[in-house]
Parts: structure tokens; sequence; C-alpha cells
């Protein structure tokens, strides 16, 4: 099998891992090369994160159908909600629910740019969310967060109640300035509506893309 054949295999059966069990990124890399090649791994054979970004899209086209297009509306307006209620930090819409590739597994993360980020917390605490901090690095922040917030909040429109997490990326209020990590530019993403490639997203642009593709 050609290398590229091989890593097309790799990514759409990462995909299948993270549509169907919820699998993070790297894991479902790593189940997928053992379920193919068994103990012949080689580093080089694993298809990179927006390859297989790439196959859970068409992946979610084939199979979720209106089901999956209801749950990613449902998100995205909960994303809205939470936004505004944080509205002076700066919010931004990233990840999964952004660029589409949301599952009932997935969360909704968010990044704020702020001064301090204890202005974050005592916000939240005033608003009376139970939170958790998690003030360790992370290889998927750069440049760094100063701390990540988690909570969960109740999202509706999807069938029976359930209740989503939501993930806040802190950072210090110049680092809007650096481009999204997850911005896309390839060909194979030319059906992503502009917004959702852009990866990052304002309150307002995450409006619009709710308008739009309804």
């Amino acid at each position: 099998m050609a290398l590229n054949d091989l890593r097309t295999e790799l990514a759409a059966t990462a995909a299948r891992l993270i549509a169907e069990e919820g699998c993070e990124y790297g894991q479902a890399k790593r189940r997928a090369v053992q379920e193919i090649l068994g103990d012949e791994v080689r580093r080089s054979t694993l298809p990179d994160n927006q390859q297989v970004e790439h196959e859970l899209r068409r992946y979610l086209k084939l199979f979720g159908g209106k089901a999956h297009r209801a749950l990613l509306a449902a998100m995205r307006e909960t994303a809205v909600e939470t936004m505004q209620t944080l509205q002076e930090f700066d919010p931004h819409l990233i990840g999964a629910v952004l660029n589409g590739t949301a599952t009932e597994h997935s969360d909704i993360h968010l990044q704020l740019f702020v001064d301090s980020a204890k202005d974050v917390e005592l916000h939240l605490i005033n608003m009376g969310i139970d939170f958790d901090v998690d003030h360790g690095d992370d290889d998927a922040d750069r440049p760094a967060a100063l701390e990540r917030l988690s909570f969960v909040v109740p999202i509706s429109g999807v069938g029976e109640p359930r209740r989503v997490g939501i993930r806040l990326h802190v950072y210090q209020r110049d680092a809007i300035r650096i481009a999204p990590r997850h911005r896309r530019h390839g060909a194979g993403e030319a059906d992503m509506h502009p917004i959702e490639a852009a990866g990052r997203a304002n309150l307002n642009s995450v409006r619009r893309l709710i308008d739009e593709l309804r």
C-alpha cells in the first residue's frame, strides 16, 4: 500500500474512533495504527491532525445526517449564550464546534483574552458557576494559556436534556494578535464556511455562521 493511501486509511479509521467513541486525536491515531498495522508502527506513517479532521468531516457528512446538524447547531447556540456572558473577556470560539466536527463527546472550547486570569475566575464565582482550574502547561496551547477553566452547562434542542462541557483557555490580552493555530487553507476544506476555516471566531462571527447555515 502506498504511504499516502495508508495515511488516508489511518486518518479515516481515527476519524471513526473520534466520532463513535469520543477519542482524542492522538489516542485515535494510535488506535488506528494498532488496528491496521499491529506492531508495525512507524511514526512516519501517522496522518497529521488536519488529515484526520478532514476524514472526520467526511464521516459526519456521510453518517451524521440531520442528527449531527442539529447537535452542531445546538452546541453553537450554547457557545453564543456562553460568550454573551463573557463578553468583557473578548471570547472567541475554537475547535470542533467551530469547524463543524463536533460530536456528542465534544466540549465547547473558548479562548479568552484578559488583563488578569483572576478576573475570569471572579466573574464565574459571581455568576454562581462551579468550575475547575488547570494551571498545567499544554502543548496544544501556543502561546501558553495563563490557565484553563472548565464547567458544564445545559444544552437544549437535541432531544433528551443533556449537558456539555465548556473549556475556557485564558490568555494575556495581546495574544489575540497571534494567528490561530487551526486556520485551514487547503483545497480539501473548500466546502468549509470561511468562518469555520478561520480557526477562531468572535461572538458576531459565530452568530453570522449560525444565521448563514440555517
